[in-house]
């Protein structure tokens, strides 16, 4: 019997610190018949590090996680070197994948999410061991629709761009935006790259077993409480919503961020206490939970690489609310949702106010199997399968 090829993945993050994609991902490679190990270096700042104890730094854990393989070590994060934590983080991936092979041997494939930093730090093992990796690229300022967006790219990260794009087997930007603005920070990048979408598991966002009730109407929201996810403004659209209609509904919030208290702030002084939700941080099995309670999905977000949640919601049979805002530009459509200009609050008012209204128009099935046609865990793994075996093939 043949040895299945071996699949190593390098993820940029990786739960329990976010990037549940990134291991639905990895899962989603296994079952096709690969060998899939994952290297996590965590990075912990000192206030989790006396949290968990001093043997939370233990460097080489290695543990049987739903299939995969998945050797573990943690960084200690420098406080106020953002250039330095790079160097250094990427370094200890180097020294965590030496003691994986010395183990395990070579493996035929590093496959990063995100070059920041687990793609700059696949470019520091292809040097010193010459194996083959390829970039999928997530990160939303790369969609440099804005101004916004394109503040995000420091100066200084270049040259660590450089780095692991020059010497990546393959680039895959999650969507034509993305692709459209890494080709204008790199224009030498499109001879390498491919666009595969974000995928969705046809077994965890499914639509409810009983119709969805509608009184009250609830829109939900999932994601960082930061700036660029564009809370704020929703929280005006809620606001003017409120005057303007007698329907009653609802708006929940699932997720953490450093802007809660401000957040919470606002909604409080917009009167919103009988309208708006903020759930905190809630589980995987939470949110597939929220998505078949909720009646729309709503992402106000102000630059966005792909949108996983919104295909997730899609699954689920819920009709969206999105921005142009990168990649929801080219999932939304007139059959599953509006698309709405980037931070107005008076228009985003109104396509809540309009989804209410034509609710009964938008076909939960449809929404659902249009959705997992387009980004279901099969078609998207068959590009993933041909594009692997052209490099290791």
């Amino acid at each position: 019997m043949n040895t299945p090829r071996r699949i190593l993945i390098i993820p940029s993050w990786y739960p329990p610190d976010g990037g549940y994609f990134f291991k639905e991902h990895s899962e989603s490679i296994s079952a096709m018949g690969y060998q899939v190990d994952v290297l996590v270096n965590r990075v912990i700042g000192i206030r989790k590090l006396l949290k968990a104890g001093v043997s939370a730094l233990q460097p080489f854990r290695v543990k049987e996680e739903n299939g995969l393989r998945v050797v573990r070590s943690v960084y200690l994060k420098i406080p106020g070197s953002e250039k330095q934590n790079i160097k250094a983080w990427s370094k200890g991936v180097l020294k965590l994948y030496a003691r994986y092979q010395d183990r395990y041997g070579k493996p035929d494939l590093i496959l990063a999410h995100s070059v920041t930093w687990a793609g700059y730090a696949s470019a520091l093992i292809h040097k010193q061991y010459d194996l083959p990796y390829l970039v999928v690229e997530h990160r939303s300022f790369f969609v440099w629709s804005t101004p916004e967006a394109r503040k995000m790219v420091k100066p200084f990260y270049l040259p660590f761009f450089e780095e692991a794009y020059r010497n990546c087997q393959a680039l895959v930007p999650v969507s034509d935006s993305l692709m459209n603005g890494l080709t204008h920070l790199m224009p030498w990048i499109g001879e390498k790259t491919h666009i595969i979408p974000n995928m969705i598991r046809e077994d965890m966002f499914l639509p409810p077993n009983e119709p969805r009730k509608s009184d009250p109407f609830v829109f939900f929201w999932a994601g960082r409480l930061e700036h660029v996810k564009g809370i704020d403004v929703l929280l005006k659209a809620v606001h003017v919503l409120k005057q303007k209609i007698d329907t009653p509904f609802r708006v929940r919030l699932a997720g953490k961020g450093s802007l809660r208290a401000e957040l919470e702030l606002q909604s409080d002084e917009l009167g919103l206490s009988g309208e708006v939700v903020f759930l905190g941080r809630i589980t995987r099995a939470e949110m597939q939970q929220e998505m078949q309670q909720a009646n729309c999905f709503v992402l106000p977000t102000r630059y966005e690489a792909f949108g996983a949640v919104l295909i997730e919601a899609m699954a689920s049979g819920l009709p969206v609310i999105a921005t142009r805002s990168g990649g929801p530009d080219s999932i939304v459509n007139e059959e599953n949702g509006l698309l709405i200009d980037v931070g107005d609050s008076t228009r985003l008012a109104e396509a809540m106010e309009q989804i209410i209204a034509n609710y009964n128009s938008y076909s939960s099935s449809k929404i659902r199997s249009q959705t997992i046609g387009q980004y279901g865990q099969s078609a998207v793994m068959k590009k993933y399968h041909e594009l692997f075996e052209q490099i290791i093939g």
